[in-house]
C-alpha cells in the first residue's frame, strides 16, 4: 500500500479549511457520533464515547500511512485557533490501480446549512483529483439525504446510472484534459 499524503499546503477555502484530527478533538467527535442524524447515516461505534473517539483519532495516522483512509477536520478559518470541529471529510476505499476512492463527509449539528460541507467537499475533491491524481471519486448518499445530495451536486458530482443498496451513487472526475489517466473502469 502507498501512504496517503497529507495535503501540503493544508487545504483552505474562502471560509473553511481542513486539518488532521488531534487528540483534543475526541469530545467533539463523540458529540458528533451522538447526533441522531449522523448515527442514521454513518457507522458509529458502540459505545460512541470519548474513549472510542480518542482511539479512532489515534488510528488516523496509521490508516493514512497504510493508504486506507484520509480523514480531515473541517474548521472555520476565521477562528484563531481553529480548534472547533465543524465537521469531517475523508477519503476511503482508495484503489490506486483503478485511480478511485470513496469520499464521505458529515457536519456537526450546530454548523449545518452554513456552507461548511460544500466548501470542505470541494477542497477535498479538487485535491484528490489533482494533485493526488485520482481518476474518480465516488460518493454514496442515501436518497432521502437531500443536504448531502445537494452538496455533492454543487461540487460537481454526477449521478451514476446504477444505485447501490438503495443509495444514490455519484461520481466526480477531473476536468477533461487535466491529468486524467482514463482507465475506463469507473
Amino acid at each position: 500500500m502507498i501512504a496517503l499524503p497529507l495535503p501540503e499546503p493544508p487545504l483552505a477555502g474562502t471560509r473553511y479549511g481542513l486539518r488532521p484530527w488531534a487528540p483534543e478533538d475526541a469530545s467533539a467527535l463523540a458529540a458528533a457520533w451522538a447526533d441522531p442524524e449522523i448515527r442514521l447515516r454513518l457507522p458509529v461505534p458502540d459505545p460512541a464515547d470519548e474513549t472510542a473517539a480518542a482511539k479512532w483519532i489515534d488510528g488516523c495516522a496509521s490508516r493514512r500511512t497504510a493508504g486506507l483512509a484520509l480523514d480531515l477536520v473541517v474548521v472555520d478559518l476565521s477562528e484563531p485557533d481553529r480548534a472547533v470541529v465543524h465537521g469531517e471529510v475523508g477519503l476511503s476505499a482508495v484503489d490506486r490501480n483503478r485511480g478511485t476512492a470513496r469520499i464521505g463527509w458529515w457536519t456537526a449539528a450546530d454548523h449545518r446549512r452554513r456552507g461548511a460541507a460544500t466548501e470542505a467537499v470541494a477542497l477535498m475533491t479538487r485535491w484528490a483529483l489533482d494533485p493526488l491524481g485520482l481518476d474518480a471519486l465516488v460518493a454514496e448518499v442515501d436518497p432521502d439525504n437531500i443536504a448531502s445530495l445537494t452538496v455533492a451536486r454543487k461540487v460537481g458530482f454526477e449521478n451514476l446510472s446504477r444505485p447501490v443498496d438503495g443509495r444514490t451513487v455519484l461520481v466526480a472526475r477531473p476536468p477533461e484534459g487535466r491529468g486524467r489517466r482514463t482507465t475506463g473502469r469507473v
